[in-house]
């Protein structure tokens, strides 16, 4: 197996999907497995990478966001006072926290079990190899 390329297991978690997926979309012609050396199923990693772009969820409604990290989650504990709030939120695999303002929840009917959109917008996003 070289590199780029990625047993079902790991392609699955790597797109937050389950082994049954990767294996469905392979069925279904959306991406295509083989056989490596050792005769364990493998996908090409920029053919994963082609399935993973393809899956981003775009925003609804026709509105445009200048911020292009975007992972839709369900909000899982609220932390308030007068001032700020600490929102958890579950995004798939990831749990993500961010402080906003308590007026800003309270705005938006943010508590446990609202769906929301998390976004990320940085200057700086570090990149090491995963495997």
């Amino acid at each position: 197996m070289s590199e780029t390329e990625f047993r079902v297991a790991d392609a699955a978690a790597l797109l937050g999907v389950s082994d049954d997926t990767i294996r469905r979309w392979a069925a279904d012609g959306r991406l295509s497995l083989h056989e490596d050396k050792a005769g364990i199923q493998v996908v090409d990693g920029r053919e994963l990478a082609q399935v993973a772009s393809g899956a981003r969820v775009e925003p609804q409604g026709g509105a445009t966001f200048s911020v292009r990290n975007r992972m839709r989650g369900i909000v899982t504990a609220v932390k308030s006072d007068q001032v700020m709030a600490q929102v958890e939120i579950q995004a798939g695999p990831f749990r993500l926290v961010s402080l906003i303002s308590s007026e800003a929840v309270d705005e938006l009917g943010i508590e446990v079990g609202t769906a929301v959109y998390a976004t990320a917008k940085a200057t700086n996003v570090g990149v090491e190899i995963a495997f």
